[in-house]
């Protein structure tokens, strides 16, 4: 995870506070984990955005685009955060959480945690599902910082109201 992502993975982690909840970086997991796994919320920052697939081999490319497809995972609940910068990359703002939504989608999971774009400052983004609605959480830690805790509440209290615990 990158600084700004593990930060706000620390805020959702605090939000679930006594839930046995773990946050783990991808390089850190195998296959069983995931597939173990009954709900798995899931983020990134926006890596290496203008392009429509893989970018530069990250790990996250290799992970999504080649490990991901092979899992069976169908029926799993996910939730997707994203930590991007509107003001500066307000073109392709948080693109790598609609990328994840896509992918975890395309297999058969149950996507969960829609949030609204009201409060948000960006041109285009793939984590805007459609108009007004994005495909989870998305963060801002270079703009809006004073807001993740916030918003990283709010979500996990809808969360739970959504039934996905």
């Amino acid at each position: 995870m990158t600084g700004n992502c593990e930060t706000c993975a620390g805020h959702i982690v605090e939000a679930l506070k006594g839930a046995g909840v773990d946050s783990e970086d991808i390089v850190d997991i195998g296959d069983g984990d995931v597939t173990a796994c009954d709900q798995i919320i899931v983020g990134a920052p926006t890596w290496h955005t203008g392009a429509d697939s893989e970018r530069s081999g990250t790990v996250w490319d290799e992970w999504l685009y080649n490990t991901l497809p092979g899992l069976d995972i169908s029926g799993k609940k996910v939730a997707v955060f994203g930590v991007g910068d509107q003001q500066g990359y307000g073109d392709n703002y948080c693109d790598a959480a609609g990328e994840l939504y896509d992918q975890f989608k395309a297999a058969g999971c149950t996507m969960m945690g829609m949030t609204g774009t009201d409060g948000y400052d960006h041109m285009e983004s793939k984590a805007e599902i459609e108009p007004g609605k994005f495909c989870g959480c998305m963060f801002d830690e270079d703009n809006q910082y004073d807001m993740s805790e916030d918003r990283a509440k709010a979500w996990v209290a809808q969360l739970k109201g959504e039934g996905f615990f």
